[in-house]
């Protein structure tokens, strides 16, 4: 037996995710390899089709191997002399998030890899699989919803081959001049890579700002975990700190972090939202900072962004908690934690001082 062959592969625009489809004497699977070359690489994979006839019965052993089997007949619903498949007609579809993709064959959906595969036995969906098995699940059963998402992630990337950073940018700005002013500093943060990132700094009665600016251009991945059918209303987010002159030393490490953290929810498969945390070591005498939505919470002032692509920009604004705060936060909901903020109109404006008091 010949060892597989990858016979095509591509990259996410967004993730560290390498897509390839692997040909073997016996079939062909599509893959997802995570973080590859690294100690948290991860690879996801699902079955295409077989090569000449299918088996009677899934091959454990060459499972326990780590050879891709085939699919058992009873669960193939394409003919029995097998896929013959041209890697000249493949194409893969990144997800808005770039964390999940389809493989298209000639225009035509056959294998999809979403943002929840790997739970609960799941792998992904495949044009040519019949109900649910260890390998794929029948694409047909989901076909509505996942034709939906392929077209929705078509229409979305064809956004970026435009001039779409001039007027993101544009429209970023406004929003955080209409809020503090003209503002003083603009530092590009992406590192040349897409997509575009700035952090922008002004200030106004004493406080100063920095606002990440173009983070909300691409969603973040497995928002739909938490929010449901709502999570298109959480996916897109911009950073912010502020703080009072007198601290405002401590801005350049800070705005370092931010730098690094507006590139997290990719690089690491997940997500910011209200009431999450991320430790620090950088401002003494605290250990972590606590992420609040002016959207959730009545009150604290926030840029007003328009809509972009039909979605609201969520700002988390940053405040640092100390380590007693920080071990309370992350065993509570934050409804709780925020019940103990003596200022919660000022919640976000760092002192030097903590924000809560009497936290057991």
């Amino acid at each position: 037996m010949s060892e597989p062959e990858v016979i095509f592969e591509d990259w996410s625009p967004v993730c560290n995710i390498n897509a390839f489809v692997e040909k073997s004497d016996a079939c062909y699977y599509f893959y997802l390899w995570v973080n590859p070359q690294s100690d948290s690489a991860v690879v996801k994979s699902c079955w295409i089709g077989n090569i000449g006839n299918s088996p009677e019965e899934l091959d454990i052993e060459a499972m326990g191997e780590g050879i891709a089997p085939r699919m058992p007949k009873q669960y193939v619903l394409h003919d029995e002399e097998g896929l013959d498949l041209d890697p000249d007609r493949f194409e893969i579809v990144w997800f808005e998030e770039g964390n999940a993709a389809a493989l298209l064959y000639d225009d035509e959906i056959i294998s999809v890899i979403p943002g929840w595969s790997g739970y609960n036995g799941f792998n992904g969906y495949a044009r040519y699989a019949k109900g649910i098995t260890p390998l794929a699940w029948g694409l047909l059963d989901a076909y509505d919803t996942i034709s939906k998402r392929v077209e929705e992630s078509k229409a979305f990337w064809s956004e970026f081959e435009e001039d779409f950073w001039t007027k993101a940018q544009s429209m970023h700005l406004a929003a955080l001049e209409s809020f503090f002013g003209k503002y003083e500093k603009y530092y590009a943060i992406d590192g040349g890579k897409f997509p575009p990132k700035a952090l922008v700094r002004g200030s106004k009665k004493g406080v100063v700002y920095g606002i990440t600016a173009g983070v909300s251009l691409i969603p973040m991945p497995n928002v739909d975990t938490v929010y449901g059918d709502e999570f298109k209303e959480y996916r897109r987010i911009e950073l912010g700190f502020a703080v009072t002159e007198e601290k405002e030393s401590l801005c350049n490490s800070v705005f370092s972090f931010m730098s690094g953290l507006a590139a997290f929810p990719w690089r690491e498969d997940t997500f910011l939202a209200h009431g999450h945390t991320v430790p620090i070591n950088f401002i003494e005498g605290f250990e972590a900072v606590l992420f609040i939505s002016p959207r959730r919470l009545s009150g604290v002032e926030t840029p007003e962004y328009k809509d972009y692509m039909g979605e609201k920009i969520n700002l988390l604004w940053m405040v640092p908690v100390t380590g007693a705060e920080y071990q309370f936060i992350t065993k509570h909901d934050i409804d709780e934690n925020l019940s103990y903020a003596y200022d919660i109109e000022r919640i976000h404006i760092f002192d030097g001082k903590s924000k809560f008091i009497g936290m057991p």
